[in-house]
């Protein structure tokens, strides 16, 4: 007996794309996998060989492709120019001379992408909001909490994290030995 099984819209997406460029030595699109994640529940990599060309599928493929409730993450990565996180920069030059950041770093991770950290200080940022949980009418956090909510960061590298407290005590020291 013929079993029918129907595809998920977001693989046949994926293998759209596939097909699509399949026959570019540029172009290489991964497997659709599945993410752990509140908001993006598959993703699909495509690594580009051609700057030209991963600047151009960047400004015309959606980031994030929508099928009702299920999202998927269309990830670029930019293999002719890996050794640098265009991303990582772009911030870099976002917060340059903002005392609220620690710094930007750039890492290759274990697979050789390059991963992006935007690393703010570890400080509390507040101001008044209503807020009728805080006595003053506060709103208490970090400025990471507010970067991943302010920016438009579909995944793209880059993360956004506070530095280690001791860390930062231990440079406070050595600056004062000196």
């Amino acid at each position: 007996m013929l079993s029918i099984k129907l595809e998920a819209p977001w693989h046949t997406h994926a293998k759209k794309l596939k097909a699509l460029f399949e026959r570019d030595p540029d172009i290489n699109v991964g497997e659709v996998y599945e993410i752990d994640d509140a908001e993006i529940s598959y993703g699909v990599d495509i690594s580009v060989r051609n700057h030209k060309k991963f600047i151009a599928l960047d400004r015309a493929l959606p980031s994030v492709k929508e099928f009702g409730n299920v999202k998927l993450a269309i990830n670029l990565f930019d293999e002719e120019n890996a050794s640098i996180n265009p991303d990582a920069a772009l911030y870099e030059t976002i917060f340059k001379n903002n005392p609220i950041l620690d710094r930007v770093e750039d890492v290759v991770d274990h697979t050789g992408t390059h991963v992006g950290y935007v690393i703010f200080k570890p400080e509390v940022v507040q101001f008044f909001d209503d807020n009728l949980a805080s006595y003053n009418g506060n709103w208490s956090g970090l400025a990471q909490d507010i970067a991943e909510e302010v920016f438009d960061n579909d995944f793209r590298g880059i993360f956004f994290c506070t530095a280690d407290v001791n860390e930062v005590k231990e440079a406070k020291k050595a600056e004062k030995t000196v």
